[in-house]
């Protein structure tokens, strides 16, 4: 997962644009009166986020939605696709959003292209948060797909919010092992963390089977880099290949972040016996 801060775009800015050219003139006046229930779900969505009460939150507003629907809750999910996605001044909005993560990764996987935005709280169940900024995530179609409109059954069940989890603040917790080929990844849990938050990483991992994406995508790095690899394994034998791999190693880490799936990766060849000895002459 890459973290990121959540976008300073609001509700407010969303509605006002995807409504904008919008041609039903009774609907668009109807859902622009809705800004002050939306600008309040928004808050409240914020504020239980950053304390770690967005479980609970989900939970409350699916049971309150399933007691008494939202009289608009159909056109609420619908202004997401027709406005949001589809409408010009909604459209730049949700490109902005997009346009946030870094290097054009997805936040769930950090790794592929992104596709579209995810909703973090499902907007089939929870119209009041369908446009809500904060709950838009930059993703690849493949995680977004996975996701679907899970929640969790518990509150450890639950795959991690980009905006607002922070699992490597303090260290790096994911590891790459290279005892040989593939590469074996795997999430070490840093001191800090409660028993809560340690599950919830591995069920992120899980869920988005990030073991084995990992593994298939260091294929070509690992091809396209050998090659020097074994030039200076050649010219100076493994202390040079591992004074190399280390340097580029943290000098990714400054860019990508201390827990990319490809700082892992740099790391774990730099400290693997069997690629500095002889795993250099093998093929991926």
């Amino acid at each position: 997962m890459i973290s990121l801060d959540p976008p300073d775009m609001h509700v407010k800015d969303t509605l006002t644009a995807s409504c904008t050219g919008m041609q039903d003139l009774d609907l668009k006046k109807r859902l622009l009166a809705r800004e002050s229930d939306l600008s309040a779900a928004e808050k409240a969505y914020t504020d239980a986020a950053e304390h770690n009460g967005l479980y609970a939150l989900a939970l409350a507003a699916q049971a309150a939605e399933k007691h008494s629907p939202d009289p608009d809750g159909e056109q609420l999910r619908s202004l997401y696709s027709a406005g949001l996605v589809s409408r010009k001044n909604g459209r730049i909005k949700y490109d902005e959003l997009k346009a946030r993560a870094p290097f054009g990764r997805c936040l769930l996987c950090g790794n592929t292209e992104i596709g579209s935005l995810d909703h973090h709280l499902p907007k089939d169940s929870l119209p009041l948060y369908t446009i809500c900024p904060a709950n838009l995530v930059p993703a690849c179609g493949k995680c977004n797909q996975v996701k679907g409109d899970r929640i969790g059954t518990t509150p450890s069940q639950r795959t991690l919010h980009p905006y607002y989890d922070r699992p490597g603040a303090a260290g790096r917790y994911l590891i790459a092992d290279v005892p040989g080929w593939p590469v074996q990844f795997r999430i070490q849990p840093l001191p800090e963390w409660d028993a809560e938050l340690s599950q919830r990483v591995a069920h992120h991992f899980r869920v988005f089977a990030l073991a084995q994406r990992y593994a298939e995508f260091s294929i070509s790095p690992l091809t396209s880099s050998q090659w020097i690899h074994q030039k200076i394994w050649r010219d100076g034998g493994p202390p040079a290949l591992a004074a190399h791999l280390r340097e580029d190693a943290d000098q990714h880490a400054s860019t990508h972040g201390p827990n990319a799936w490809d700082t892992a990766l740099r790391y774990g060849l730099a400290d693997s016996a069997w690629y500095l000895n002889h795993g250099i002459n093998e093929t991926p």
